[in-house]
């Protein structure tokens, strides 16, 4: 299905986990990938051009979007993958990790769709996707200011979705389970506690990033032409139900 064909995405976090997924989703729905991670990217198709970007700072990027309309002519969508967890509570976290969470998921999110933006209103049409989490939707222990920042994302959704859906811009979002990223593999090793979180989705599998990419481009896409200011839960299951453990 070549839904995206010749369109051009802004892709950010992709050089590893869903951000990758994504940016491979979107190239083989026939679009071109502006890819940009504050790491070095790999896999890039043969039209896709590579950004380095650190989402938290609002004169990088400016300057890569601007960089992008420049080489492209146009920006078509965006995937905001970008991210980073922060563990501990209101009394154990230190303040520069609550800060680092909110810059780079939250605010990072925001500067990303405020400069695509312009281009988007110039052409009458766009869609952006925002990663948000399952713990942006409910709470969880020791982890409040990854929550707390994926929570913002959905809350800033809507917003957008609600300020540019007349000007043709659909804002949407997907919430993540147990995907086995780079960013998760702590749970690799985490024994009964990752087989008690495992068993918390209903699939009774963690999710691959594919499957988010796949969701992603969707709403990239004009499949989704009447889809906005959605959040959809890719989380096997995760936010249905709450599993009672026998």
């Amino acid at each position: 299905m070549n839904s995206l064909e010749g369109k051009v995405v802004l892709v950010t976090g992709a050089a590893s986990g869903i951000g990758q997924a994504t940016a491979a989703t979107v190239r083989e729905a026939g679009g071109i990938v502006a890819a940009a991670d504050i790491s070095t990217i790999d896999n890039l198709g043969p039209s896709d051009v590579a950004y380095a970007l650190d989402v938290s700072n609002a004169e990088q990027t400016e300057s890569v979007v601007a960089q992008i309309a420049s080489h492209f002519g146009r920006i078509d969508g965006a995937a905001t993958c970008a991210g980073v967890t922060a563990v501990g509570s209101v009394t154990q976290f230190t303040l520069e990790d609550w800060s680092r969470a909110l810059a780079i998921n939250l605010t990072g999110t925001m500067l990303t769709c405020r400069t695509v933006l312009p281009h988007m209103l110039a052409a009458g049409h766009g869609s952006i996707v925002a990663v948000s989490s399952i713990y942006g939707m409910s709470g969880g222990p020791g982890n409040t200011p990854y929550n707390v920042s994926k929570g913002g994302i959905l809350q800033l959704v809507r917003s957008m979705a609600a300020d540019y859906g007349p000007a043709g811009i659909r804002v949407n979002a997907v919430s993540p389970g147990y995907i086995e990223t780079p960013m998760t593999h702590m749970l690799a090793h985490a024994g009964a506690v990752r087989e008690a979180f495992i068993a918390m989705h209903l699939l009774r599998r963690p999710g691959k990033p594919m499957e988010v990419g796949q969701v992603i481009r969707f709403l990239l896409s004009d499949d989704s032409s009447f889809v906005t200011g959605a959040n959809i839960p890719v989380d096997g299951g995760f936010s249905a139900a709450q599993v009672i453990q026998a």
